[in-house]
């Protein structure tokens, strides 16, 4: 999750936290709480956005709900907008107690979930949360429209959140997600929260919780094949390349993605199907495209207020083309809130495209190549200028410039 070139420390994938430096609902936080370490955290406020009605910038605040109605009325239809937000605040309001009441970490899809959900139940005895339960586990667009949220500043809005949070606008995120994150972020005095070190060291607490709970990690160790009992189609472990088989004692737990996870099956496991429905265990999971990343380390003289104001800086250049190829760019300058990952007088910058880079335009290519090069270089335009927002000179403070595609990501 990190890497170091040149004296600079980058996150390598998303580095938007919240509900982490303390206990909390976040089921992050809880995994950390359950293996007893965590890295240290700092926090900030909120982040500057970059939309089609303030394409200089507005100051997306956590936590302080007067100033983010101050807001909404300034970019959308004044009180309409503001009314129709509080009214959709007061229809889910059941709902966000009911879903912070009950631990991620305790929900499961079988009958143990009477053992670990079941002392958090009482939380559902409100009679409106029985009446609108049924929203959860729909599309966060059903929630909307039950609740007559039409103002088209909201909706956009809405797509924008569903987008950051899961690569998918409304119509694609869960509500139960969406109602959990809108409570997070905005109960009073809210921060978001950055990890000291960068997103390694959140790795690295893991890694410290799991050794000390007898785990032990492995790298270097790629699995050439998850091996299932025949009599009964439980995996009872994986053969690694190499042919070195390691057993399991009670499961196996793939954290690699679905497409990957079939193909380590044998033929008759891959083609088993799905326990709601008779798609095989691949074919009913879309893939999302992939990601274009900027990093930087650049000179950090001069930087104006806006640059200085937050780590993170959102781009939607136009709302329609929300979740469409080069287009909305998120960028991350962790570095102002951690000068430990720059050296002095320098800043560290991460740009990506969220989930939005089409893998074939890509496919064929040879790394390295001149014509890798050139396409690299074109793709990552739109993260330049997404910078050039806030810092206009951005291309000739660079002193280190690295450019990642779906071929690195698909490399690593």
């Amino acid at each position: 999750h990190a890497f170091e070139r040149g004296g600079y420390t980058f996150d390598s994938g998303p580095s938007l936290w919240s509900g982490c430096a303390a206990p909390s609902t976040n089921p992050l936080r809880q995994v950390l709480d359950a293996v007893g370490e965590s890295p240290e955290w700092v926090q900030y406020g909120g982040w500057n956005m970059y939309t089609p009605e303030a394409p200089a910038g507005f100051y997306a605040a956590a936590g302080d709900m007067g100033e983010w109605r101050r807001t909404m009325a300034r970019l959308g239809d004044g009180e309409r907008t503001v009314g129709q937000w509080d009214r959709l605040l007061e229809f889910i309001e059941p709902l966000q107690r009911a879903v912070l009441a009950v631990p991620p970490i305790a929900l499961r899809a079988d009958v143990g979930a009477v053992l670990t959900a079941g002392p958090y139940m009482g939380a559902m005895a409100d009679p409106r949360i029985g009446l609108r339960a049924y929203l959860l586990s729909g599309p966060w667009s059903a929630v909307l429209e039950a609740a007559g949220v039409t103002d088209p500043w909201l909706r956009n809005w809405f797509d924008f959140l569903a987008f950051a949070f899961s690569g998918l606008p409304s119509d694609g995120t869960v509500a139960a997600a969406m109602v959990y994150m809108l409570a997070e972020l905005h109960a009073d005095g809210a921060r978001m929260d950055y990890p000291l070190g960068g997103s390694g060291a959140v790795v690295e607490a893991l890694v410290r919780g799991l050794r000390k709970h007898g785990g032990e990690l492995r790298l270097r160790s790629a699995v050439e094949q998850i091996l299932v009992d025949e009599a009964d189609g439980r995996c009872t472990g994986v053969r690694l390349v190499g042919g070195r088989v390691v057993h399991a004692r009670r499961a196996v737990i793939s954290n690699a993605p679905v497409w990957q996870t079939a193909a380590l099956l044998p033929p008759a496991a891959r083609a088993a199907v799905r326990a709601t429905g008779s798609a095989p265990l691949d074919a009913s999971t879309p893939p999302t495209p992939s990601f274009v990343h900027l990093h930087l380390g650049i000179r950090s003289d001069g930087l104006s207020e806006q640059a200085l104001s937050s780590i993170h800086h959102i781009v939607v250049p136009e709302w329609e083309k929300l979740t469409q190829p080069q287009s909305a760019a998120f960028v991350s300058v962790p570095s102002l809130l951690d000068p430990s990952l720059a050296p002095e007088g320098r800043a560290v910058i991460h740009a990506y495209l969220p989930a939005t880079e089409p893998y074939e335009v890509w496919e064929g290519l040879t790394r390295g190549s001149a014509e890798y090069e050139r396409l690299k270089a074109e793709r990552a335009a739109p993260l330049y200028a997404a910078i050039e927002r806030f810092i206009p000179d951005v291309r000739a403070r660079v002193d280190v410039e690295l450019v990642g595609s779906p071929l690195t990501h698909e490399r690593f």
